[in-house]
């Protein structure tokens, strides 16, 4: 099991943010850090989970896909932290 953090930029012209927010959502349990930030726990490797979330951006849009690892800090609330206590 992994946890990745998968970060997003979705641009004009089209609004695709349900369709990426659902990819994402369906790569395993998943909580919502910031507006377009999730952190991810998953079995799937790197490759699949890329292409997996990657399937509904358009050529504008932008992500990026980091594996996470211990330890970890930031500004977050407690039932975030919770989450990461949880799965990471």
């Amino acid at each position: 099991m992994a946890v990745y953090m998968i970060s997003y930029d979705l641009h004009a012209p089209t609004s695709n943010r349900e369709a990426v927010e659902d990819a994402i959502k369906s790569l395993g349990p998943w909580c919502k850090y910031l507006t377009t930030t999730f952190l991810v726990s998953t079995w799937l490797d790197l490759d699949a989970v890329q292409s997996k979330a990657t399937a509904p951006l358009d050529g504008n849009d932008r992500m990026i896909i980091c594996k996470v690892t211990k330890p970890i800090g930031g500004w977050l609330s407690q039932d975030q932290w919770n989450w990461i206590a949880q799965n990471l």
